[in-house]
Parts: C-alpha cells; sequence; structure tokens
C-alpha cells in the first residue's frame, strides 16, 4: 500500500464516549487518501479496544498504546513517529472537522506552499447540540501574535509539511504547560510563521474535562511559560501576557456556546 499524504493524529485517553463521532468525522471527509494514526495513553475505559471495534475492517487505522500513562504531547509523538504521511493533522478524540477540512487545507498549502497553516473553527457544547461564533486566529502567527493572540483552536486547526518540518514533535516538558503553544513556538522559531485558511472547518468541543476549561490555570501556566521556561523579560511578559489574557476573555465571551 502506497504512503498517504495525510496521516492524522490522535491522542486518546478515556475518550470512549467520544469515538463513534470521531470515526463518522473521518469517514465523511472528501479526502480520504489518509491515515489516522491512534494512541491509547492507557485509558481505563477501553478506549482503545472500542476504537479497535469501530474501525475494523479499515487498514488506514492504527490503534496503538502507550506504555504507561504519559499525556497528550507523549502520545502525539508516539503517533508521529509511526506516522507515514508527509503531512500531518491533528484531531484529538472529542473534537470534530467540516467534510472539506483535509481536502481544503491540503490544497492551500501545496498552492502556497505553507509549512504551518491552521483554520478557523467553532466552539461547541458538551453534547455538540450548541455552537458559538466563529473564531480566527492573526492572518500570520508570528513570535508576538502567538504570545499575544488566541484563536488556532489548539490542534484542531493544525496541519504541517514534515518535507520542511522533518524534525516536528510536541515538547514534552510537563503537563501543566500547553504543548500546543510550545509546538509551534517551535516552528516559529526555526523561521517557519503560521497562516491562516481562513475558512471555518473545524468544532472544538468544551468539556469539564478539558485544560482550557479552566481560565484561570490556563493563564497562570501561560505567565510560567512567558517567565520561566521562556524567559522572556520582566517588561515584555507582562505586556504580552495583559494582551493575551484581554484576547483570551474577549474570545471566550464571544465564542462559547449559548
Amino acid at each position: 500500500m502506497s504512503d498517504p499524504e495525510i496521516s492524522i493524529i490522535t491522542p486518546m485517553y478515556n475518550a470512549r464516549p467520544w469515538l463513534a463521532a470521531l470515526f463518522e468525522t473521518t469517514r465523511h471527509q472528501s479526502f480520504q487518501g489518509f491515515e489516522h494514526v491512534l494512541v491509547d495513553d492507557r485509558s481505563s475505559d477501553g478506549s482503545a479496544e472500542e476504537a479497535l471495534r469501530l474501525s475494523s475492517g479499515d487498514a488506514r487505522v492504527k490503534v496503538l498504546s502507550m506504555p504507561q500513562n504519559s499525556g497528550p504531547a507523549a502520545a502525539r509523538n508516539m503517533a508521529i513517529e509511526a506516522a507515514r504521511g508527509r503531512y500531518l493533522a491533528f484531531l484529538d478524540a472529542d473534537d470534530q472537522w467540516m467534510p472539506h477540512k483535509l481536502e481544503k487545507q491540503l490544497a492551500w498549502m501545496k498552492h502556497h506552499g505553507h509549512a504551518f497553516t491552521y483554520h478557523d473553527y467553532r466552539h461547541m457544547s458538551h453534547h455538540g447540540d450548541k455552537l458559538g461564533s466563529v473564531v480566527s486566529g492573526p492572518d500570520v502567527l508570528t513570535l508576538k501574535s502567538l504570545h499575544t493572540h488566541r484563536g488556532t483552536g489548539g490542534c484542531l486547526s493544525v496541519m504541517v509539511d514534515r518535507n520542511q518540518l522533518p524534525w516536528f514533535r510536541f515538547p514534552d516538558l510537563q503537563r501543566s504547560l500547553p504543548e500546543d503553544f510550545l509546538a509551534w513556538l517551535a516552528i516559529i522559531q526555526h523561521g517557519h510563521h503560521g497562516h491562516r485558511l481562513p475558512e471555518d472547518l473545524g468544532r472544538y468541543r468544551l468539556t469539564g474535562a478539558s485544560r482550557s476549561s479552566n481560565k484561570l490555570a490556563s493563564a497562570l501556566a501561560v505567565w510560567h511559560l512567558y517567565r520561566h521556561v521562556e524567559k522572556l523579560p520582566a517588561s515584555t511578559a507582562l505586556s504580552w501576557w495583559l494582551q493575551y489574557a484581554w484576547n483570551a476573555r474577549q474570545l471566550y465571551k464571544r465564542a462559547r456556546p449559548v
């Protein structure tokens, strides 16, 4: 079997309730030249077994397991190691894509030659029955806009080209730090800005268990990252963090499902 163009990367931890919708999302993609690599992070709810059952007969799906619970960064990195596609797309188990997401983003990346892209999306409620307004990130993700804005949708909207970023992995420092932020930071530091595809192609599920649902903890983690991981000067860290906090608050007010 020839290598797929796209590898979809999915970490799982006690994700069984979302898996049927997850596989519906991928099966309804207009672009089908993908593989789907799922890594179970030692779930206690039978997620790996359910993923195998739901994907039975689909040779594009690989279900792997971590040797011990290690967090989403490590699970994504195991999936990346096993992936064969040139392009990596990231879909957490509780999130969803619109049917033309892979087709449109792949074509856009090829046309422009971008290494790192993201698109617009909407937040959806826990049960998926309510949607917020469209969330748009900055048109270009630079060092400053990464630190001061939100709106890339974490991993949900991102696609990267491994021909241009063969080293790409998720930094795995500590679980309280946003590994997606650190990953995009590494790409920018290697000389590649992110580029926004201005189309609503994803659904980010808000659940009580998600790290993003605890706004205070997220804000404190970002401050710790700015000052103690990146070691930004205090004045820069404070200026950028205040802009981040304001933009994150406005995004939450505007985009949460009601």
